[in-house]
């Protein structure tokens, strides 16, 4: 037994002894002299050795200090001693009481400290979180000594020994049953719940040892890799983490089979983890090497950053439609029509990537697909002459391949508006194209289901049809960017006869899916237009979820705002850009 643990327990173990010899002689305070006597020198004694040791805990002194008051006053005054003699176990929790409630209100820490910071390296035991946690813990445990404190006070039975047993074992059964394994399950659960500021390291020896214990649960939750790191210079680590079932683990050595290699020196390496260098930046700027799946290098921050304050919540951009989409019976949806109001190839178009990936699975489910780019098409502007509705009624004065175009358009059972945000609307092409639409309607005025006036369909015979709208941007955001652009698509619909919105896609921070570290955000933008692209089609309706998920950049506003500044300054300057970034 260790000279801590043995000073810890001398008090305890005099106070019971004293209590038992107080039953025996039936609380007789003239017998028990020698016997009080004998405790109170042990307990200075105790408290001699606890100073020689330089123990530190004021939990020992603190439940030394009131046995031994307690003992000394028996020994002054009779009257206090057989007062002290039939309450020595309420006395004992009265001063484990008052050693857990009091001297954190000091700035002292709490009595938990001594205890739990043994199992957690110096670097965590130092924050302020660990402390945020010892205190939740202390409270709760000065909470469950004055409940022993006054269930020790209580009568249970008329017999005075067997009262006296289930005195003492009733709260020493409520420690034991609640106190200790809450104390052994608590620090693990919150430290995934309390808030705290990101540490500090001072080697990179402190920052793997510390890793294990500072995995947030939460954001690893469906991760499962292994990250091999090589750091070289002033301290060499060749050793891998592996991250499962939100468990973390470090080893030394090489693993046979890393998702993700990262080369770099170690004093860069431990820059970015105390956020001293940004390590996206650092990695764009080519300063270290990442191979194999550097998507986790996105997750990598928040995966062992402390729980967030509330006012750091992560930028969630993503809110409810209030838009009623249409749906159609299983299998109506036949023939699709894309018109691409965008100027970029596919090579470099987000609005395009997510487009293909739909009409592959509206084609994978039997659909028949046509994609116009209408960049390429000779499309006069509208004149607002009216002729389309009076002397040539269905038609337009400008014999241009709007005529051609407005044929598809009315024939197609599915029409998908595709444009990038410009100016927080459609490109230019695309509005001229859709003012050009207007000979599909006819001058006249109804009041449709929705209670809107509206122009009826010239085309009635050709049925109903279904349009699907997509758009890209580089903001993260929907709100307050998407909203012109929404709004025209959703009066197109409220104020058509026959034409009805079946879904909205808009893709946020668009720019930045090309690097390597949101791969999986693109594969999962590409899996949701691939299903909708089927739903559409085998279905008749799509999931709004799938559009919402388009929306989620996963990352807070701050973090992406630096890795958007990083991108584009490091394009600065550059005669094209497009040369020199990743191709979708």
């Amino acid at each position: 037994m260790s000279s801590k643990v043995f000073i810890k327990n001398v008090p305890f173990v005099t106070v019971i002894m004293l209590n038992i010899f107080a039953q025996v002689k039936k609380y007789d305070v003239s017998n028990l002299k020698s016997y009080i006597l004998v405790t109170a020198i042990i307990l200075i004694a105790n408290l001699i050795w606890a100073i020689i040791k330089k123990n530190k805990s004021y939990f020992v002194y603190g439940v030394t200090a009131v046995a031994l008051v307690g003992s000394l006053s028996a020994l002054i005054s009779p009257s206090a001693g057989s007062f002290y003699v039939k309450h020595i176990i309420e006395g004992l929790y009265l001063g484990l009481f008052i050693v857990a409630f009091f001297p954190p209100l000091f700035k002292l820490d709490p009595f938990t400290f001594e205890f739990s910071k043994k199992d957690y390296p110096d670097v965590i035991t130092t924050g302020n979180q660990f402390l945020r946690i010892n205190l939740i813990i202390n409270y709760m445990w000065a909470g469950l000594f004055a409940t022993a404190l006054v269930l020790t006070t209580m009568t249970y039975h008329p017999d005075v020994v067997i009262n006296t047993i289930i005195a003492t074992l009733l709260p020493a059964a409520l420690q034991l049953s609640i106190g200790l394994p809450l104390t052994i399950k608590l620090p693990g659960y919150l430290i995934q719940k309390v808030s705290g500021d990101k540490l500090h390291f001072n080697s990179i020896t402190d920052l793997f040892a510390v890793m294990p214990f500072g995995l947030n649960k939460e954001k690893a939750k469906d991760v499962n890799t292994v990250i091999q790191f090589h750091l070289s210079g002033d301290q060499t680590v060749n050793g891998f983490l592996t991250i499962k079932d939100q468990i973390c683990t470090f080893n030394e050595g090489e693993h046979s089979n890393p998702k993700t290699t990262i080369t770099c020196d170690s004093r860069l390496w431990l820059q970015i983890s105390n956020g001293e260098v940004a390590g996206d930046k650092a990695y764009m700027d080519g300063e270290y090497e990442v191979e194999g799946d550097a998507s986790i290098m996105l997750k990598l921050n928040d995966m062992f950053a402390p729980p967030e304050k509330k006012k750091n919540k992560p930028m969630v951009a993503v809110k409810e439609t209030v838009c009623e989409y249409k749906s159609f019976p299983a299998g109506k949806i036949k023939k699709i029509v894309v018109f691409d109001g965008g100027p970029r190839g596919k090579k470099h178009s987000k609005t395009s990537f997510m487009v293909d990936n739909f009409l592959k699975g509206a084609e994978q489910s039997g659909a028949s697909v046509e994609c116009i780019k209408l960049a390429k098409s000779n499309i006069n502007e509208c004149t607002g002459c009216y002729s389309c509705w009076t002397s040539i009624p269905g038609e337009c004065i400008h014999k241009d391949d709007m005529t051609e175009l407005r044929k598809k358009y009315r024939e197609a059972d599915l029409v998908v508006f595709a444009s990038p945000l410009y100016i927080f609307n459609v490109t230019g092409i695309m509005k001229t194209f859709m003012d050009r639409l207007l000979p599909t309607l006819k001058p006249y005025m109804l009041i449709n289901a929705n209670g809107d006036i509206a122009h009826p369909d010239r085309f009635p015979e050709q049925g109903e049809q279904g349009f699907v709208v997509f758009s890209a941007a580089g903001f993260p955001e929907v709100d307050h960017n998407f909203d012109a652009l929404k709004a025209m698509y959703r009066c197109w619909d409220s104020h058509s006869e026959n034409s009805y919105m079946m879904g909205e896609f808009f893709l946020t921070a668009a720019e930045v899916i090309v690097h390597p570290v949101y791969a999986d955000r693109k594969k999962a933008i590409r899996n949701v237009c691939l299903e909708a692209g089927k739903q559409i089609v085998t279905q008749g309706k799509i999931d709004k979820e799938l559009m919402l998920t388009l929306q989620d950049t996963g990352v807070s506003k701050e973090v992406f705002q630096a890795q958007a500044d990083n991108f584009w300054q490091s394009l600065d300057g550059k005669k094209s850009y497009l040369s020199s970034i990743a191709k979708l």
